[in-house]
């Protein structure tokens, strides 16, 4: 009895050991790295290296396609799980991860007044960005010399994590900085448009095309071909400019008056011509964003120094018996010549009037003459005693006769252009 129990529980004890064997053998029991991101279970992978592995080609790729030194913006975690029957997918999880995971770079901030305007990706660029928008106000001209520029605004550069999409080309940055947009719109010059037909056709004031260009401010015209801006900058940082600026500027010439006895004293000519004088003026020039806001003198060298003019006027006056007797032969026109301004002599004054106008004898006194010349063409000569006569030649008319007495103002012939003349007008003289 014994015996069989023995057999008995040996042959339970075989079957147990084949059927665990079987089990193990389907079952067989292993380790797996279950992936997480964020906490969201995306499947499992073999071995910590296959999921290195994955991590690293994920990144490798973006940093290829965006250029920049990159790193993951969610947590990403692997952990070792027991499993009786391991599965592991590692096309899935790498599929998985690469539909959620997104990026991250260390960019320099250019922050202003306390705020980030923008990020580059290093921070040499950030520098580069900074000088380019200082220095773009400084005017390229061989009469400017760049005293300094800054920037007025409080500016500091700082590293700061972002999204690649935030970093910016050096270019772009400077552009966005100086406009205060990113993107610009432009108009080319066709032939045949003017700053007005310009302004129309864009629907923008021409007060603010000569804003948006300032090389408007000082001529309108336009040329074929020329690019104009059409966005009025609003500068995101506030540059203050200061240059020396040579100009060269003429220098009045003062007038000087000469007196003499030898003409009448409403005679007058000009003895020496005037002549500007040049001087190099250097001013020391302040801009705020490229706008002048001030100058002032810094030196003055006189290059050419101007010529006085000197005029030359008469002093003579008649005498007390005459004076008081004497009228002006018109009622209307004015001087168009005076005596001795011409080439050789100029014997009296050419007083400009139209034809018919009445002319008057100057003061009371008798015809001497009253007839046609080849140099007066019609003119007529009084005298008036005391060793007085006028003349008034050119005449249309002549209404007065040799002998004929004639009384102050009476009408004695009637302007016109007859014998050497250019035009209608009156000579006359104080003889």
């Amino acid at each position: 009895m014994k015996k069989r129990i023995l057999l008995g529980c040996l042959a339970l004890l075989i079957l147990m050991v084949a059927t665990g064997s079987a089990a193990y053998a389907i079952y067989r029991p292993g380790f797996v790295y279950r992936v997480y991101i964020d906490g969201e279970d995306v499947g499992a992978v073999a071995s910590i290296q296959g999921y290195t592995n994955i991590l690293e080609d994920l990144l490798n790729k973006e940093e290829a396609q965006v250029g920049l030194n990159l790193k993951f913006a969610q947590e990403i975690s692997a952990q070792r799980e027991l499993q009786l029957k391991p599965r592991a997918d590692e096309a899935h999880v790498k599929t998985a991860l690469a539909a959620r995971v997104s990026y991250s770079t260390m960019g320099w901030a250019i922050v202003v007044n306390d705020e980030s305007l923008l990020w580059t990706a290093t921070q040499e660029q950030a520098q580069e960005v900074l000088t380019q928008v200082a220095n773009f106000f400084v005017h390229d001209s061989a009469k400017c010399t760049l005293v300094s520029t800054e920037i007025v605004d409080s500016v500091e550069i700082c590293p700061q994590e972002v999204v690649p999409e935030d970093i910016w080309a050096v270019d772009a940055a400077v552009d966005y900085i100086l406009q205060g947009r990113e993107k610009t719109e432009t108009y080319v010059v066709a032939k045949g448009d003017s700053l007005w037909s310009v302004s129309r056709s864009v629907n923008m004031s021409q007060t603010d095309l000569k804003k948006a260009n300032p090389s408007l401010a000082k001529s309108n015209v336009l040329k074929t071909g020329q690019v104009l801006n059409l966005v009025v900058a609003e500068p995101k940082l506030n540059v203050r400019t200061v240059e020396q600026v040579k100009s060269y500027e003429a220098i009045s010439y003062s007038t000087a008056y000469r007196y003499t006895g030898k003409r009448w004293f409403y005679q007058s000519s000009t003895v020496t011509k005037g002549v500007s004088g040049k001087k190099a003026v250097i001013y020391k020039v302040e801009y705020a964003n490229g706008v002048e806001t001030g100058r002032r003198i810094v030196n003055t060298e006189v290059e050419t120094q101007p010529v006085t003019k000197i005029i030359e006027k008469g002093t003579s006056r008649w005498p007390s018996a005459a004076a008081g007797k004497f009228r002006w032969p018109l009622n209307t026109g004015y001087i168009t010549d005076y005596f001795g301004s011409r080439r050789g002599t100029h014997g009296g004054v050419d007083i400009g009037a139209p034809t018919g106008t009445p002319i008057y004898a100057a003061a009371a006194g008798t015809v001497i003459i009253s007839q046609w010349g080849p140099s007066y063409g019609n003119y007529v000569k009084i005298d008036h005693g005391n060793g007085y006569a006028t003349l008034y030649a050119h005449a249309s008319a002549r209404l007065v006769k040799p002998g004929q007495w004639v009384s102050k103002g009476q009408v004695i012939a009637k302007a016109g252009s007859t014998g050497n003349s250019t035009g209608p007008h009156l000579h006359f003289e104080v003889q």
